[in-house]
């Protein structure tokens, strides 16, 4: 049973073409990110300026998960959706404008107090980090806040083109933020500045970035028919608003989990030279495989689910929620299981440049392999607390997320006595094991089976990415190594995407000798709907 749905056949959405859509668009912007992060590495490197930097901005990319991206969008897109079902699109862009309005006003007012309480909030988040640390990061604190409420406006938008079926947009948008800082970036390599200057000019490239991925929406929201000005419910007399906000509190602390654990990590590691960006370096890698995955999942999943929990479809909620969470099992799996095996060969790849030297390298490979064993899991949290976001039920996934940062801090506390450093990106991943756990044994038991991926299934898909691991692992020893021939200069980027293409061949071989339908959803995602046999993953 699951939960007494009026539906007894779900209404199959489409989850994999739409999500493989986004994914090709985060794709471009992780791209470009990682772009970005080398050609940060090159300027800062482990110096005090990369570490002031990554703690300046802890605290703006908090309350951007907190109140913009992730809590938002799950927040508002179930009661757009329903709204606009129930109601009609007049009813819902009027929403979408208040929403704006209000959530503007309320982070430009965070955003003051961010540039006012700076030198507190570095001394909250980096206690015991360098004077060089904190000379530094509480400017580019005051720089970075205003950050905060130009994302919320991105956020708004994105998440009235998502429950429009418009994903491709917003997907590409975070682009525009990474041309521009990549393109300020180098323009201060060019000119020579000391990282101690360079990295207040980065700071503001941040800050233009984050208002040019807000604009490049602004024409696909329109054409969908969001238009007028922006309303101010001061008083929070709209009943939608309301419940919107009622959900975000929940809602931020279930989706933000994963970076309330960076930032009590961060914490931590401030009183260490160098363990700070370190770990910014790997966990930026690990967003390759995220965004790919889970955030494409998440995102498609939740408006699909959204839609069908407006129409009172349990059914059709556990059908997407299985889809979404078998297609991240399948690809994400083998995602974590290569970059663990290749890490050493990556991070020389997009970091070993400039003032990132070996010892950087080492320590980044460290913090990527620890951070690699819960990448299944980070990426599959957004589809797992879809589950109840969809149907409204916002603080079940808050319980999860909150277990998880608690088995967080008992890890990184502790576990740098035996483990140092490798101990506070293994504390993040094993929080958001505990996390995503916790999610699935509360779906399955308030809404039944119909969302579980299957034993059988989840033994093929660790089949198949063995076999990848296996062979990227020869690879990285046997072909990448610094001494080899593929492992020095630009012959890596073709060796690296031999290696690749071999290990990923194989997976995919294996699991579609094994009958994994997921084996096959990439060739049917270009073949015509009228072609197609098999039901869409």
């Amino acid at each position: 049973m699951t939960g007494g749905g009026a539906a007894t056949t779900p209404v199959r959405e489409d989850v994999g073409r739409p999500a493989a859509l986004v994914s090709i668009a985060t794709f471009s912007s992780r791209i470009a990110g990682l772009a970005r992060e080398s050609l940060f590495g090159a300027l800062f490197g482990l110096t005090p300026a990369a570490d002031a930097f990554v703690v300046a901005f802890r605290i703006p990319n908090l309350l951007r998960d907190l109140f913009a991206e992730g809590a938002l969008s799950s927040a508002f897109v179930p009661t757009f959706a329903k709204v606009r079902e129930e109601r009609g699109d007049a009813a819902s862009f009027r929403l979408a404008r208040t929403v704006v309005g209000t959530l503007m006003a309320v982070t430009g007012a965070l955003a003051l107090l961010g540039i006012f309480a700076a030198g507190p909030i570095v001394d909250l988040i980096a206690g015991g980090a360098s004077s060089a640390v904190r000379s530094l990061a509480v400017p580019l604190t005051r720089i970075m806040f205003p950050f905060l409420p130009l994302v919320a406006l991105a956020a708004t938008w994105m998440g009235v083109l998502n429950a429009h079926k418009r994903y491709l947009v917003p997907a590409f948008a975070p682009v525009a933020f990474n041309a521009v800082t990549i393109a300020g970036g180098a323009s201060l390599l060019a000119l020579g500045y000391s990282p101690s200057d360079a990295v207040v000019g980065w700071a503001v490239f941040v800050l233009v970035g984050g208002l040019a991925q807000a604009l490049v929406q602004w024409p696909a929201a329109r054409a969908v028919g969001l238009k007028g000005l922006p309303r101010v419910d001061a008083r929070f007399r709209d009943p939608d608003l309301r419940t919107i906000v009622r959900r975000m509190g929940p809602s931020a602390i279930a989706l933000a989990g994963t970076q309330f654990m960076i930032v009590a990590t961060t914490a931590i590691a401030a009183g260490n030279a160098g363990w700070v960006s370190g770990m910014n370096y790997a966990f930026r890698l690990i967003h390759l495989p995220i965004g790919l995955i889970g955030v494409a999942l998440g995102t498609v999943s939740l408006a699909a689910a959204a839609r069908a929990a407006a129409r009172h479809d349990d059914a059709s909620v556990d059908d997407v929620i299985r889809r979404g969470l078998r297609l991240n099992l399948f690809l994400a799996l083998p995602a974590a299981v290569g970059l663990f095996a290749l890490a050493e060969p990556v991070v020389r790849l997009v970091y070993e440049h400039g003032a990132f030297d070996v010892v950087a390298t080492e320590r980044a490979v460290e913090a990527v392999r620890a951070y690699g064993v819960g990448i299944v899991f980070y990426a599959g949290i957004k589809v797992a607390a879809a589950a109840f976001q969809a149907r409204g039920d916002m603080r079940r996934p808050m319980y999860a997320s909150l277990a998880g940062i608690a088995v967080n801090l008992v890890v990184a506390l502790f576990g740098t006595r035996f483990l140092g450093f490798a101990a506070l990106p293994l504390a993040t991943a094993v929080g958001s094991i505990v996390n995503f756990g916790i999610l699935r044994v509360l779906d399955r038991r308030i809404h039944g089976r119909g969302a579980a991926m299957g034993v059988g299934f989840v033994v093929r898909v660790v089949a198949g990415a063995s076999v990848l691991g296996g062979i990227a692992l020869l690879g990285s020893h046997l072909v990448l190594a610094r001494g080899a021939l593929f492992g020095r200069g630009l012959l890596l980027v073709p060796g690296l995407l031999v290696v690749i293409a071999v290990a990923a061949a194989a997976h995919f071989l294996v699991t579609a000798r094994l009958r994994v339908p997921e084996a096959s959803f990439a060739a049917r995602l270009w073949t015509p709907a009228r072609e197609r046999q098999s039901p869409r993953p």
